[in-house]
């Protein structure tokens, strides 16, 4: 008698929860470390390399077999040596998983504009309604506001201006305080091409908010009576004192600026191995506090938020340092309000249905 048991079930369906939270954490995880050695690279001057994961398959077979199988001699004597009966049994599985992984480089005109083009000033300021800081998104991710020039760093090293710093105080208190909003204006757009538009609120302030408001349209120049003016992105045209024009970053000039606060030996420095850092500022001047703390050593930590390896040296954001944390993982946020123009085309997968 012979017994065979073959079967081949879907496999995929049970992975579900577990492959895609994996997959999940793995992917966070490579984007923080390509991104913080991004960072140190270009610290050191170093070429910057962007890799997209562009899709990710993954193909499950599980396949089961069961045997058995008898050989039986009646008719012969006992005595014989023919009579013994024969019974064969036999196990057999086989599970096979094949992911297959895309890997998209950002290179030439996708590269130049993910990466080189600044960030739309409507993005910023709908993340400032939607609840972000106002002072992390300007320091960050604005160059200058109506002739007010934030840090440099890298090859142009300078600090901000001191108006810069009253500025972003000044914006923080007022949002804070609920004094401070923005909305696009479709009519105003058709009307004027300005739709984006900042008002500050003139009911039940308090000596302080007012006071707040007035520096603000004094550090920018506004007119102060009036309380609503248009956000447009570059240079203020001349003459306008109702408009607030607002320089932003790119994602490439903010890793630049980031970068600027890697910890590095000092003899690299000297050695004009990497850039310096940004320069001591005078006595009584008040500067914002940096973007990031990324530190470095020789020997790896135990306890970090991203941790990488480079030129022999690691470098890393530790995982208490919750200033540091918050700015990465909004830089990475920041990064995807880039225009990216049109979408590349989508890789081709051929998948083995067996």
């Amino acid at each position: 008698m012979l017994l065979a048991l073959s079967g081949c079930m879907s496999y995929g369906a049970v992975t579900l929860d577990r492959d895609r939270l994996d997959f999940t954490q793995a992917m966070a995880n490579s984007w923080k470390q390509q991104t913080l050695l991004n960072i140190v690279k270009m610290r050191y001057a170093d070429t910057p390399i962007f890799v997209d994961v562009g899709q990710i398959v993954s193909s499950y077979q599980l396949v089961s077999s069961v045997a058995a199988g008898a050989t039986v001699y009646p008719n012969l004597p006992a005595s014989s040596s023919d009579s013994n009966s024969i019974l064969n049994l036999g196990v057999q599985g086989q599970y096979t998983d094949r992911p297959t992984i895309t890997y998209t480089p950002l290179t030439g005109s996708q590269f130049v504009r993910t990466l080189m083009t600044p960030i739309p000033p409507v993005r910023l300021f709908e993340l400032v309604e939607a609840g972000w800081r106002v002072d992390m998104l300007f320091t960050a991710g604005v160059q200058t506001v109506n002739g007010l020039s934030n840090s440099r760093g890298g090859a142009q090293l300078r600090l901000e201006d001191p108006q810069f710093v009253q500025l972003v105080g000044a914006l923080r208190r007022l949002q804070a305080a609920g004094a401070l909003g923005s909305r696009f204006d479709a009519e105003r757009e058709k009307r004027q091409g300005e739709g984006l538009v900042l008002f500050l609120h003139d009911r039940n302030v308090t000596p302080e908010i007012r006071a707040d408001q007035d520096t603000l349209r004094r550090l920018l120049g506004l007119n102060p009576a009036k309380q609503v003016f248009s956000i447009i992105f570059g240079e203020a045209p001349a003459g306008r004192d109702d408009v607030i024009a607002v320089h932003t970053r790119s994602g490439f000039q903010i890793l630049y600026e980031l970068a600027t606060f890697v910890q590095i030996p000092e003899e690299h420095e000297r050695e004009m191995r990497a850039y310096p850092h940004l320069p001591t500022p005078p006595a009584g001047q008040e500067t914002l506090p940096p973007l990031i703390r990324i530190l470095s050593g020789d020997t790896k930590p135990a306890d970090t938020f991203v941790l990488v390896n480079y030129g022999e040296r690691w470098y890393w954001i530790e995982n208490r340092d919750l200033a540091s944390k918050g700015m990465f993982s909004f830089l990475l946020v920041m990064l995807t309000l880039a225009e990216s123009g049109s979408n590349a085309p989508t890789p081709f997968v051929t998948i083995q249905a067996n």
